[in-house]
C-alpha cells in the first residue's frame, strides 16, 4: 500500500518507530513490530487521533492525546501466530484547539483506508474520535453504497449524546445522528454498558427519543449473556455493517484506572469478550475504535495494555 495515497491532504505525525524484543529469525520468533509496513497490500490500517481537545471542552482531565503511541509501544512485542498485515498510516493531531479540522482529517483517512481495501483501526485519543470515524466510514458508504445501514455498537458508560454549542468528547453520537438526518439516512445505535450513574435523564430521553438500543452495565455479566448476545444480535440483523466503538472507561477503574473518567463499576473483560467476539464473528464490522486511554492516569500501562489486548484480539480472533 502507497502510504503516500494517505498522506497527501492530510497533515499526518508518523514520527513512532515500530520497534522491539528480537528473539530470534524466521516467522516463528516474529512479534508485531517486525511486520509493520512489510507490504504494499495490507489487510488492516492503524490511524492515530492525539486529541484530548474534547475532552477538555467537556470538563474531563486530559491526557489522552498521548493514548496513540502509548497503545502502540504495547503492540509492539505482542507475538504473531499467524500471517497478518498491518500498514501504520500515522497520526492525526488536533493542533491549536481545532478539534473540528482533526475530525475533518481523521474522517478523509478512514474513507482513504477503506476505498483501499483496508480495515481502519483507530487509536484515540478522547471520544471525540467517534465523529471523525464515523464520518469517514459514512463518507464512505454514501460514495460506494448508499443504499447499505450502518450500526454503531459502542462499549461505554455513557451514551455521549449530548448537546452542546460546540463539539466535545460528549456529543460525538448526537452528531453522528444529526449527520444521518441530513441525509436521510437511518441512524442506528447500540449503547453496551451504559451506567444509570453517569448519565442525566436528558441523555436516557435523548436516546429513546432517537430509537437507539442500549444495554445497562448491570446487564452486561456472564450469567446473562444469552440475553445480552440476543439483543446483539436483533441490533445487527437490521443493519449491513458496523462502526464499533470501544470507550475503556466502561470497564473498571481496577481493570482500566487510565481513562477520562474512571468507572466505579463497568463491565467485566470475559463478559465483554464473549460479545465482542461475537459481534466480529458476524463479518460486519467495517471500522473499530479505541478511546479514551489516557496515560497521564495509567498505572504500570494496565490502560494501555488493555488497549492493545482489544486491537490484538481483534487482528488475530
Amino acid at each position: 500500500m502507497d502510504k503516500k495515497l494517505f498522506f497527501k491532504r492530510c497533515h499526518m505525525n508518523h514520527t513512532f518507530k515500530w520497534q522491539g524484543r528480537h528473539d530470534g529469525e524466521g516467522e516463528a520468533h516474529q512479534r508485531i513490530h517486525h511486520i509493520m509496513n512489510k507490504t504494499q497490500h495490507a489487510e488492516f490500517a492503524l490511524i492515530g487521533f492525539s486529541s484530548d481537545e474534547g475532552v477538555k471542552r467537556n470538563k474531563g482531565r486530559v491526557g489522552a492525546a498521548d493514548a496513540p503511541d502509548a497503545i502502540r509501544n504495547q503492540l509492539a512485542n505482542l507475538p504473531i501466530h499467524r500471517p497478518v498485515s498491518i500498514v501504520d498510516l500515522g497520526t492525526v493531531t488536533c493542533e491549536y484547539d481545532n478539534l473540528e479540522q482533526a475530525q475533518t482529517e481523521l474522517a478523509e483517512q478512514v474513507a482513504n483506508s477503506l476505498q483501499n481495501g483496508l480495515k481502519p483501526i483507530v487509536l484515540g485519543g478522547g471520544h471525540e474520535v467517534a465523529f471523525g470515524s464515523f464520518s469517514g466510514l459514512f463518507q464512505y458508504v454514501q460514495a460506494h453504497a448508499p443504499e447499505q445501514k450502518i450500526g454503531i455498537i459502542n462499549f461505554d458508560a455513557h451514551f455521549d449524546l449530548r448537546e452542546a454549542e460546540q463539539a466535545t468528547s460528549g456529543t460525538p453520537f448526537l452528531q453522528a445522528a444529526k449527520l444521518s438526518e441530513q441525509h436521510q439516512k437511518q441512524f442506528n445505535y447500540l449503547c453496551i454498558g451504559v451506567a444509570n450513574h453517569a448519565n442525566t435523564k436528558v441523555l436516557f430521553d435523548t436516546a429513546d427519543a432517537l430509537n437507539c438500543s442500549y444495554l445497562r452495565d448491570h446487564e452486561v455479566n456472564i450469567f446473562n449473556l444469552n440475553n445480552v448476545l440476543a439483543a446483539v444480535d436483533t441490533f445487527i440483523e437490521k443493519v449491513d455493517c458496523l462502526y464499533v466503538t470501544i470507550d475503556l472507561d466502561v470497564f473498571a477503574a481496577a481493570v482500566a484506572p487510565g481513562v477520562s473518567a474512571p468507572a466505579v463499576k463497568g463491565i467485566d473483560l470475559a463478559t465483554f469478550e464473549a460479545v465482542f467476539k461475537h459481534i466480529q464473528e458476524t463479518g460486519k464490522i467495517k471500522l473499530l475504535d479505541i478511546a479514551e486511554c489516557n496515560p497521564k492516569f495509567d498505572l504500570d500501562n494496565r490502560t494501555a495494555k488493555l488497549a492493545a489486548y482489544i486491537v490484538y484480539q481483534y487482528l488475530f480472533s
